[in-house]
C-alpha cells in the first residue's frame, strides 16, 4: 500500500466536479475542437488547481497540445497519471500532449489532466478561468475553464478500472471502534500506512457526523475531513489550512452551525500542537476529494507532488 501523499496529491488535488449541461461548451483552432473544460471550486489558500477536457482532432495531421498560460495561476503544467508497475504515478509531459489524427483525447481525472500552479486566487464556484492552449499545428486558442462546486463530485468518472489494477482493492474495511479518536486514525492508517512510511493520525476534532484530523508522514502533512456514514468514518477530502476555516468547511457541506462548532474545536485541538507539526498539516496544496474511492484503499491518487509543501 502506498503513502498517503501517494495516493493523495493531485487527484487534487486536484479532482472531480460535475459540470450540467447548461455548462457545457466548445471552442476551436484549426483542425482541433476543445470540449467542456472543466475545473473545482479551490479551498481558501490554496495554490494548485486541476484542469480536465477534451480535444477532437478532425484534420489529417497528428498535432499536439505543447502548452497553456493563464493570468490565473504561476505557471500551467501538462501532467499524465498513469499505472506503472502495478503503482499509479503521475509525471509532467515535457513534450506535451499528443493528439493524433481522426482522434479524440480526453483530459479527465486518472489520465491527462492539466495543472493550474501558483495560483494567484482560487477558483471561486460559478466563474470561468480564461486560459490559452497552444498547439504545435493549430496555434493558440484562448478557452474557459468553468469551476464547479469545490465538493461536487463526477458521476461519469468511474473507479471500477482503477481498482482493476490494485490487488487491493477488494479489501473489505474492518468494523469501527465507535470511539472516533480510535476509528479514524485506524481508518486512515489502515489505507494509508505502510510498515516503512507510517503514519501519525492527531489530534482529530468531533462535531456531529464530521471530522477533521491533521496527518504527518514522511515529513509531509495535511488535514483531511471526514464523515460518518452508517457505523463507519469516510475520508471526504484532504487538504490543508483551509480547513481550519468554518467558511471552507461550510462550502464543504457541513451546516453554518456544524462548521462553525468544527472550526472552534480544531483550534482549540491544534492549539496544544507543536509549531513544526503544524507547518506539516499547513503544507498541504491544493484539495484531494477522497470520498466515495477510500474504500477501494484509496486508489483514486497518486505520487503526483511528491514535493508538495517544499
Amino acid at each position: 500500500m502506498k503513502s498517503l501523499t501517494t495516493r493523495l496529491a493531485a487527484i487534487a488535488i486536484a479532482t472531480l466536479v460535475f459540470i450540467s449541461p447548461a455548462l457545457s461548451h466548445e471552442f476551436r483552432v484549426g483542425d482541433i475542437e476543445v470540449g467542456h473544460p472543466y475545473a473545482r471550486a479551490m479551498l481558501p489558500g490554496a495554490k494548485v488547481g486541476g484542469g480536465y477536457l477534451k480535444f477532437t482532432n478532425e484534420g489529417d495531421t497528428d498535432d499536439r497540445l505543447v502548452s497553456a498560460t493563464s493570468d490565473r495561476a504561476g505557471s500551467i503544467q501538462l501532467h499524465e497519471m498513469k499505472i506503472d508497475g502495478g503503482v499509479m504515478i503521475m509525471r509532467e509531459l515535457q513534450g506535451g500532449i499528443a493528439i493524433p489524427k481522426g482522434s479524440t483525447v480526453e483530459l479527465k481525472p486518472g489520465g491527462y489532466h492539466v495543472m493550474f500552479m501558483g495560483v494567484k486566487q482560487p477558483f471561486k464556484e460559478g466563474e470561468t478561468v480564461k486560459t490559452t492552449l497552444t498547439f504545435a499545428k493549430a496555434g493558440t486558442v484562448e478557452i474557459e475553464f468553468v469551476v464547479g462546486t469545490p465538493a461536487g463530485g463526477a458521476p461519469e468518472m468511474k473507479h471500477d478500472d482503477h481498482a482493476k489494477h490494485d490487488g487491493h482493492a477488494a479489501m473489505h474495511m474492518k468494523s469501527q471502534s465507535a470511539d472516533p479518536q480510535e476509528a479514524i486514525p485506524a481508518k486512515m492508517k489502515a489505507i494509508f500506512e505502510t510498515v516503512d512510511k507510517p503514519l501519525t493520525v492527531g489530534p482529530v476534532a468531533v462535531e456531529g457526523d464530521w471530522a477533521v484530523a491533521g496527518w504527518t508522514q514522511e515529513g509531509r502533512g495535511g488535514r483531511a475531513l471526514l464523515k460518518k456514514k452508517g457505523d463507519g468514518w469516510s475520508i471526504h477530502l484532504c487538504s490543508g489550512d483551509g480547513l481550519k476555516q468554518a467558511s471552507a468547511l461550510k462550502s464543504m457541506g457541513l451546516s453554518g452551525d456544524e462548521a462553525s462548532a468544527l472550526s472552534a474545536k480544531l483550534a482549540e485541538a491544534e492549539a496544544h500542537v507543536d509549531p513544526a507539526t503544524l507547518a506539516l498539516f499547513a503544507s498541504f496544496e491544493g484539495t484531494v476529494m477522497v470520498e466515495g474511492t477510500e474504500d477501494q484503499s484509496g486508489h483514486n491518487a497518486h505520487d503526483a507532488h511528491k514535493d508538495h509543501g517544499k
